[in-house]
């Protein structure tokens, strides 16, 4: 009974400053809107995040797996600007899904279902992200080698890409509005050759924030990286991913999203997390892990001081 009760105030305790966390970044973000409207189906979009990395932690990972939403929430919602919703919300929404698609094909089971869940919700992201695209050569090139039949397997990655595209060109000329593929491809190309390099003057904790959570992101490539011999198949070509992409999207991100305008975290993170909850859990002893957690938290709870004393 104490146990059971042990494990309910720590659940309570994680909600509530979870919660505090939420309605923080809420008040502090600009053109909040109305919190039924606009901060509950944020919340809402980031936790469905959460349920792709949950279980591509518990079918591919070690450790806990409650370890990885929780690092996704705080560092994704770090940006006030991710607790109201928005398109990107289903960018990342989509991207979640797809990765988790991946992941079971490349690391699991190449199975057709899976190899079709990557590409169908990365086609719909990608239009309403063009500048994703770049990526679909990292996603194909690091999975087509799992594929037993090649040619067939890129067939899917290009129906995938393509079919959203198309559905989307249907409804335009039914609905009287009709869009050329040339005007598509058009829109597409300023999305994708479109760069926003970073250039807002950011508060010196959230420099610090940033500056914290891509020396801990080094920290894991280098006590992860020496040890991969040491893991079995299924978790060696998952964690082998997640440092691909956590590198691919962190360039993409700094290249192509404007921070902090939008919700970076929001897609970052996705590899991010599970990379991080790996360095944690199985590359450091508890007592090493502490530090690094702590000092997060201190860093992210300093920054939402900030915010509203600036206001």
């Amino acid at each position: 009974m104490n146990s059971r009760f042990s494990d309910f105030s720590v659940y309570t305790s994680i909600v509530l400053v979870l919660a505090a966390f939420f309605l923080t970044g809420w008040m502090a973000a600009p053109h909040a809107g109305n919190l039924l409207t606009s901060g509950l189906p944020a919340l809402l979009a980031v936790l469905f995040c959460c349920v792709p990395l949950f279980f591509i932690h518990q079918r591919m990972l070690m450790g806990s797996a409650m370890v990885t939403p929780l690092f996704y929430v705080f560092l994704a919602m770090a940006n006030p600007v991710a607790c109201c919703f928005s398109a990107f919300h289903w960018v990342a929404m989509l991207l979640a899904v797809s990765l988790y698609a991946y992941f079971c094909f490349t690391a699991l089971v190449p199975s057709p279902r899976f190899a079709a869940g990557t590409w169908f919700p990365f086609g719909v992201a990608a239009l309403l992200l063009p500048s994703l695209l770049w990526l679909a050569p990292v996603l194909l090139l690091s999975s087509i080698g799992k594929a037993a039949e090649k040619g067939k397997y890129v067939i899917t990655a290009l129906l995938g890409l393509l079919l959203p595209a198309l559905v989307w060109m249907a409804l335009r000329f039914l609905h009287g509005d009709p869009l050329s593929p040339v005007d598509l491809l058009a829109t597409c190309w300023t999305g994708m050759r479109t760069l926003h390099l970073p250039g807002a003057s950011l508060p010196v904790v959230t420099l610090v924030r940033l500056g914290f959570t891509v020396a801990m992101t080094l920290v894991a490539y280098l006590r992860i990286v020496p040890r991969l011999s040491r893991y079995k198949t299924a978790q060696y070509h998952a964690i082998v991913r997640l440092l691909l992409l956590t590198l691919c999207l962190s360039v993409y991100t700094f290249l192509f999203l404007d921070y902090p305008a939008l919700p970076a975290g929001l897609l970052v993170m996705l590899p991010t997390a599970p990379l991080l909850s790996v360095f944690l859990l199985d590359t450091l002893s508890r007592r090493n892990t502490v530090p690094w957690f702590g000092t997060l938290l201190l860093l992210l709870a300093a920054e939402r001081i900030a915010l509203f004393v600036n206001l």
